[in-house]
């Protein structure tokens, strides 16, 4: 049943004395099914009527809710980061720092492949500006890890250049995973292995902390 402008929710007729299921509003079912597509295949490969056909609501409905395609792809983009930054900031598990972040990129790896499509898109059209909300919502993402794994290092009050050594860490982290992604020119366990061992170097010649002292 194609759902008009107004939105309005379906109710069931169930037995006396049970709860009615509420039903997905027509926004709710549009923001599930964009980030499924985006995640699958990214942003500039799905169409506003794909969307709108496998989430059975109006074409006008997308519009009315988030005005454009860019919109919905940022609201999209802002659960996707909360979620991902939920999901991350409790992965930092292990007995050591060294542990305890090896076990954050995990997380982050396996969050990465979960949306592979966005997230191929995002590297590969970084130039495009295709919507600088999008690009301001996964920065802030990146400051916010850089900021727990500064604890984890025993560094409360980062400097400006400590904070942009490990931006440019995370940097060569994410060329690395571009290349796991889209050609598997490099393995999952080189990623990490990879980045960690950058990540010892940065640790010991610039930020004079110890990667293997325990929490």
């Amino acid at each position: 049943m194609i759902e008009t402008m107004t939105d309005t929710a379906i109710s069931h007729v169930r037995p006396h004395g049970e709860t009615p299921e509420r039903q997905p509003s027509g926004k709710q079912r549009i923001l599930e099914t964009a980030e499924r597509l985006f995640a699958t295949r990214g942003f500039l490969d799905v169409s506003a009527a794909e969307i709108v056909r496998e989430a059975g609501v109006a074409h006008g409905l997308l519009f009315h809710h988030f005005g454009s395609m860019e919109g919905l792809y940022a609201e999209v983009s802002r659960a996707a980061a909360q979620q991902m930054n939920e999901a991350q900031q409790h992965s930092f598990r292990g007995r050591t720092a060294r542990d305890r972040i090896a076990s954050f990129l995990r997380a982050h790896l396996k969050a990465v492949k979960s949306r592979q499509g966005d997230a191929l898109f995002r590297a590969r059209s970084h130039n495009l500006a295709i919507n600088a909300d999008v690009a301001d919502i996964w920065e802030a993402s990146r400051q916010q890890a850089i900021g727990r794994i500064c604890e984890v290092l025993g560094i409360p009050e980062p400097t400006k250049k400590v904070r942009a050594c490990l931006r440019a860490w995370i940097g060569f982290h994410d060329q690395l995973v571009l290349a796991w992604l889209a050609d598997r020119s490099v393995s999952e366990s080189e990623v990490l292995e990879l980045t960690l061992r950058q990540l010892g170097h940065l640790a010991s010649e610039v930020l004079s902390v110890d990667l293997d002292r325990t929490a």
